[in-house]
């Protein structure tokens, strides 16, 4: 029994996994362009079990949330995802950690984004080529929005399990099959709460 549908973009949907695609481009690195960097945000992947990597920097986006206004984003985080095949009963997943700092350059209105979470993905029916249906599990804390110096704003937390269907590659639909813990910034995008946050409304 589904408990809600999803009314949410796709990108929404397929952002909270950025960490796992992610992963599969730092994968289509050459090895040697890996092991020659000593800089590189990943470990070794030739001789590890785990890929590692630790990703950082900024961004501006020019019409957050579509308000055509601009706000700042730096960003540090890490995810491990396997690269041996794994002895869990699920098909992929992903344990990552980021924080954002958002800040409104007119203001200076500044609002910290925290992420911490494990991600599984399973396939559940049909063909990986065509339409198929994945299960996608996550526990954790995915957002936890607040003030510096504050209290908390908003957050999501506990285990989502939700449904997804992809024709191919091509998200079709999304639905949550089981929230414990509340993950309303999932199901409704986090913009509500950080244009009034940023002073941005």
């Amino acid at each position: 029994m589904r408990e809600r549908s999803l009314h949410v973009r796709p990108l929404l949907v397929l952002g909270l996994i950025a960490s796992a695609m992610s992963a599969m481009l730092a994968l289509s690195l050459s090895s040697s362009a890996v092991a020659a960097n000593p800089h590189s945000p990943c470990n070794n992947y030739l001789s590890a079990r785990v890929l590692n990597c630790h990703f950082s920097g900024t961004v501006a986006d020019d019409d957050f949330c579509g308000t055509g206004q601009t706000v700042d984003v730096a960003f540090d985080g890490r995810f491990a995802v396997p690269l041996a095949p794994t002895t869990e009963p699920v098909d992929r997943w992903n344990n990552s950690e980021a924080e954002n700092v958002l800040t409104n350059p007119a203001t200076g209105a500044t609002v910290l984004i925290h992420s911490a979470y494990r991600f599984t993905e399973t396939l559940i029916s049909g063909d990986p080529n065509a339409v198929h249906a994945v299960q996608w599990v996550f526990k954790g804390g995915p957002e936890t929005i607040r003030i510096p110096n504050g209290g908390v704003i908003a957050r999501d937390a506990g285990n989502l399990v939700v449904e997804a269907t992809f024709n191919g590659d091509n998200f079709v639909s999304a639905e949550i099959v089981s929230d414990r813990g509340g993950h309303s910034l999932f199901a409704n995008g986090d913009c509500s709460v950080l244009v009034p946050a940023l002073g941005l409304a």
